[in-house]
């Protein structure tokens, strides 16, 4: 069993081709399991294959919003390759995909990423894995790109019922959001951003320790005391850390607890 674990990294991206099995064996050293995370078919594919060699790493597959930018992509052709890697047995969820708002350049691709999230939704209930949400609003004052992924995500709930699971990654939206997340079953889970600034310390008291996760979202936003450098898995219990302290919670409890949700959540 697993003392810690990074239920979002990206272990197949570039940033570790000079280390990567150092860093594994690092986590195995510290107890430290991870769902390394596609954004295409091409890393979604790298992913299952760390995870087959890995006992300590899990994949999910998927494709990223941003993907859909891009009026050419052929989402039937990538979704039915996605499709064939999600029967994996070390699959435990679909994308990271959802909705990103960021950086959208004006056009048609806000119906065009969600087009494609919702061809994943489909996925994820068809296979009975959770989703593994991506959602950024346009910035930290409007939670546009949450509203709109709500409305299709409450939709499908309709539709499916407890069918419907998965988890809002990197979550930065404010306890009005989490508490529709919340109502349809849906979790959360906490980044390195977390160590270092305030702005989230209502949200982490708010939401209920049963329905949050850690996460490194390596090799991006590495956690204080690690600020500026490459973030990597073995990070993650500062998060942990922090977590318990915004929650004023006694620390075993909660690493504990955000452990079993993890294999709860993901079936692990």
């Amino acid at each position: 069993m697993s003392d810690y674990f990074d239920i979002h990294s990206h272990l197949s991206f570039p940033d570790y081709d000079a280390d990567r099995e150092e860093i594994i064996s690092e986590m195995q050293k510290q107890k430290i399991a991870t769902i390394s995370v596609g954004v295409d078919f091409e890393t979604s594919k790298k992913e299952v294959e760390l995870a087959e060699k890995n006992e300590n790493v899990w994949a999910c597959v998927g494709v990223h919003p941003e993907s859909a930018n891009d009026i050419s992509y052929d989402i039937s052709y990538e979704m039915e390759k996605i499709s064939e890697l999600a029967k994996h047995q070390k699959v435990v969820a679909i994308g990271e995909c959802g909705l990103d708002y960021f950086s959208l350049t004006p056009g048609v691709q806000k119906s065009a990423q969600k087009k494609l999230f919702e061809a994943q939704i489909d996925l994820a209930v068809k296979v009975g894995k959770p989703l593994m949400l991506h959602i950024r609003p346009s910035d930290k004052i409007n939670f546009d790109a949450y509203f709109d992924a709500l409305e299709i995500l409450e939709k499908y709930h309709k539709m499916h019922g407890e069918k419907l699971r998965g988890n809002a990654h990197f979550f930065v939206g404010n306890t009005e959001v989490l508490k529709r997340f919340l109502a349809i079953g849906f979790t959360i889970s906490f980044a390195g951003v977390v160590t270092f600034t305030h702005e989230y310390d209502e949200v982490v008291k708010y939401a209920p320790l049963e329905s949050i996760m850690s996460e490194t979202d390596a090799p991006f936003v590495a956690p204080a005391p690690f600020r500026g450098k490459r973030n990597s898995p073995p990070y993650v219990p500062e998060i942990v850390k922090k977590i318990a302290e915004i929650r004023n919670e006694d620390f075993e409890l909660v690493r504990k607890t955000l452990v079993e949700n993890a294999g709860r959540s993901f079936r692990i």
